[in-house]
């Protein structure tokens, strides 16, 4: 599937400075947003690595969300 998420630069940058993947990043980004994010993989071991994200620091969100306008906005829970 085109454009592929961890060819994106802003990810890939954050992703070098934080010492991760850059599908690390957005998996760490999704949860942080709480939204979903579906992974693929079958194999053991990079599933038991989708567990073992480290939280954004908030530079690295804002740069998310300026940097990459083809995402969907998060949007705020309905009032209670």
């Amino acid at each position: 599937m085109e454009p592929r998420i961890s060819d994106d630069l802003v990810l890939k940058a954050i992703a070098q400075r934080m010492d991760e993947t850059p599908a690390h990043v957005a998996l760490a980004w999704a949860v942080q947003r709480g939204t979903a994010f579906l992974t693929t993989s079958t194999n053991p071991d990079h599933i038991r690595e989708n567990f073992e994200i480290s939280p954004l620091p908030a530079e690295a969100l804002q740069e998310i969300r300026n940097g990459m306008p083809g995402f969907i906005p998060q949007v705020p829970p309905p009032p209670r």
